[in-house]
């Protein structure tokens, strides 16, 4: 049976993605205890039709009923060769501001508290975190693009996810940028008045930036240094990593970076996601 196990922090997006396999096929299970699944498995090989594809979702609920998780997860790969565990985690301030928005406690938290119920829960998952498979950081992510992100991650043979983000330097540096490019080196659109209402996903616009000679040299330049760097990045256990594009206020030259990087790197193995973070302020 092809496995997928969704594991990590309360708050990060396990249901969504539970949700996006369902959604492709999968029989979905939320909330089970790991050595229920192995006999599910068991069972359903005696099936006449046996479901060949499932998605779970098993986390810290889980403890209850199972008091050694890691060795059920350990035992549960070893029995059924074709098992995935995902790890899906967020930043700590994105999982207090989901938390807030619900007005829910952390039911790992001392009276609720969401702070301290993320750190207990982390040091309750670490084992578990050490064997898990892939990793998908959902910090930056709506629930579409969560779906496209485990969407894209059946079709691609690389696991890495590389994030094309566009910004605007008024509007602040997210922590979670790992390289930032600056546009600013371009004339900005803003100031010429045909251009200033476009966007950079504009063609008009597009026709405009594409006239300056230096930026076919610089795309080239950073499309290399994103296939350089990505092995060594693997190598140190890293599989995401976001490369960020910003100009003035993040509607012109960013936009149109990060559209020309994400059309040029779409068709590489890996998972690739396009966000442009200051739209909404277009």
């Amino acid at each position: 049976m092809k496995l997928k196990i969704i594991t990590g922090l309360s708050g990060s997006g396990k249901t969504t993605t539970l949700r996006a396999y369902e959604d492709m096929g999968y029989y979905a299970m939320d909330n089970s205890p790991a050595y229920l699944i192995e006999k599910f498995i068991e069972l359903n090989e005696t099936q006449e039709k046996p479901i060949d594809k499932m998605a779970v979702v098993i986390d810290f609920r889980s403890h209850n009923l199972d008091s050694n998780m890691y060795e059920s997860f350990k035992s549960l790969k070893e029995k059924n060769a074709d098992t995935e565990i995902i790890y899906v985690y967020c930043n700590d301030s994105i999982i207090l501001k989901r938390y807030n928005e619900l007005r829910r406690p952390h039911p790992l938290g001392e009276f609720g508290n969401v702070s301290d119920g993320i750190e207990k829960e982390k040091i309750f998952l670490e084992d578990i975190r050490k064997i898990s498979d892939r990793f998908i950081d959902t910090s930056n992510y709506t629930a579409k693009e969560l779906k496209k992100v485990i969407e894209d991650s059946l079709e691609k043979k690389d696991s890495m996810i590389v994030n094309v983000l566009s910004f605007g330097y008024k509007n602040g540096i997210s922590e979670d940028f790992d390289y930032v490019f600056d546009m600013r080196f371009l004339p900005n659109p803003f100031y010429i008045q045909e251009l200033k209402p476009l966007n950079g996903t504009d063609k008009k616009l597009k026709k405009y930036l594409d006239e300056f000679e230096i930026i076919d040299d610089f795309a080239d330049d950073v499309y290399k240094m994103i296939n350089y760097l990505i092995p060594e990045f693997k190598n140190q256990g890293k599989n995401t990593v976001t490369i960020a594009f910003g100009c003035t206020g993040g509607k012109h030259r960013s936009v149109y970076m990060a559209e020309r990087m994400y059309k040029r790197l779409k068709n590489e193995d890996y998972i690739v996601v396009k966000k442009h973070r200051d739209k909404e302020k277009w």
